[in-house]
């Protein structure tokens, strides 16, 4: 991973950044129409089986180690399995760079088998309890990501994300986690949860072969 930051790739993807709660966010373009091929009518691989593929490979493969463990491995073959461009496509992989793992899309575009890339990520969860006799309870988590890749599992709304991912923590198997992507707050009952995000993540629709 490594301290040093060196430059992103020409071709790196609009970055979404959220700093102790304000979000500073870029217009990205919408990928290009999928399907079949009109001039040969050949049939293409649809972005939907594509995308079924690159979530079935962690699904498949949950409690293992990939390869050599690292995140970035998981992505790889996730990819390459089913038929996509990979980051080795699009630019430098060398270690400590931000890879590019597709088109840029947006939060609100974000879809199962897209795949996510983390530069100083975290999330910060606080759930207050309210009991009746007025006293409060407050319990805190977070996770975080400092150099990091994990591929759509679901999207889950308000924010939240389910990915798959291995190495987070460091040599872990693949394993499933939800994520957190925007700031929020919300109530249920006596309890209030407050989600805090910081850090710059990508959000990238895979592109086949």
């Amino acid at each position: 991973m490594g301290n040093g930051l060196p430059p992103a790739p020409a071709n790196l993807g609009h970055p979404i950044t959220i700093d102790h709660g304000t979000s500073a966010r870029t217009a990205s373009p919408e990928p290009g129409p999928v399907g079949l091929d009109s001039k040969s009518g050949t049939p293409k691989q649809t972005q939907v089986s594509m995308a079924d593929q690159i979530v079935g490979y962690p699904r498949q493969r949950r409690g293992q180690q990939v390869g050599d463990g690292e995140c970035f491995t998981l992505a790889d073959r996730a990819l390459r399995n089913a038929g996509a461009r990979s980051a080795r496509d699009f630019g430098d992989v060398s270690p400590n760079v931000d890879y590019v793992w597709g088109a840029s899309v947006n939060l609100s575009a974000l879809r199962p088998g897209d795949v996510i890339q983390f530069r100083n990520y975290r999330f910060d969860r606080e759930v207050e309890t309210h009991g009746s006799d007025g006293s409060t309870t407050t319990n805190t988590d977070f996770q975080e990501r400092p150099h990091h890749t994990a591929i759509v599992e679901s999207v889950d709304g308000n924010g939240a994300v389910t990915v798959l991912e291995q190495n987070s923590p460091e040599g872990s198997p693949v394993a499933r986690n939800q994520l957190f992507f925007s700031n929020s707050t919300r109530s249920s009952g006596a309890q209030s949860t407050t989600i805090t995000v910081q850090g710059t993540f990508w959000f990238y629709r895979p592109q086949a072969r």
